[in-house]
């Protein structure tokens, strides 16, 4: 498995705040790029997915926590992208991270400002993720979950395309690899004649 270490690394790219962080564990069916790897990238995920105002400073177990949410996302998606039964373990990791309270909103008499209060900003953030991830099972966008269609990515996405035809979790990227590839498949040289024909000699001399 390949770590990263940037924060340009972080897409929220998917559609949905579930789906951006299953997206974390990159190219799934191939060699792993973990973006959550290095030390504080869980907590900076947190931060620039804006579940947070200040970077958290998480503990060990923290830290598992959030990659077994991420996971359970995972399984649960793509489970229901193949129109399967749902894993009940997954779907309890869920609903459990779901019950934790969300921020409450407060407005500041000065600025007019609205700023949101958790007691516990790590479970609101994880809470925030879970029910996202539930709404989206559950709800009318559940047909709109799709798959990456570049073999090594198979990354999951909210298809809101108004033909519903996306294909690939980013043009600029499994995109372009695709076309390249279809370009370089249409242009590849055709065998030379003499090729052909130095087969088909040789087939003759084994059939006579």
């Amino acid at each position: 498995m390949v770590f990263m270490k940037s924060r340009s690394e972080f897409r929220f790219t998917a559609g949905r705040l579930s789906l951006d962080l299953a997206a974390t564990l990159r190219r799934r069916p191939s060699e792993r790029i973990d973006v959550l790897a290095p030390e504080g990238a869980s907590a900076r995920w947190l931060r620039d997915a804006g579940l947070v105002s200040d970077l958290l400073t998480l503990s060990p177990q923290q830290e598992v926590e959030i990659i077994a949410l991420r996971e359970a996302i995972w399984i649960v998606a793509d489970t229901a992208l193949h129109g399967d039964s749902l894993p009940r373990d997954a779907v309890m990791l869920l609903n459990t991270n779901a019950c934790y309270p969300l921020a409450v909103p407060q407005l500041d008499a000065v600025t007019g400002a609205i700023r949101f209060i958790a007691d516990n900003p790590f479970r609101t953030a994880l809470a925030s993720i879970a029910r996202d991830a539930i709404e989206l099972i559950g709800g009318p966008q559940r047909g709109q979950i799709k798959a990456c269609e570049q073999p090594d990515c198979r990354m999951l996405f909210l298809d809101t395309s108004q033909s519903s035809r996306r294909r690939w979790c980013s043009m600029d990227r499994c995109g372009s690899r695709a076309k390249g590839a279809a370009f370089r498949s249409r242009h590849r040289p055709e065998p030379s004649g003499e090729e052909l024909g130095g087969h088909g000699h040789g087939g003759e001399k084994q059939g006579a």
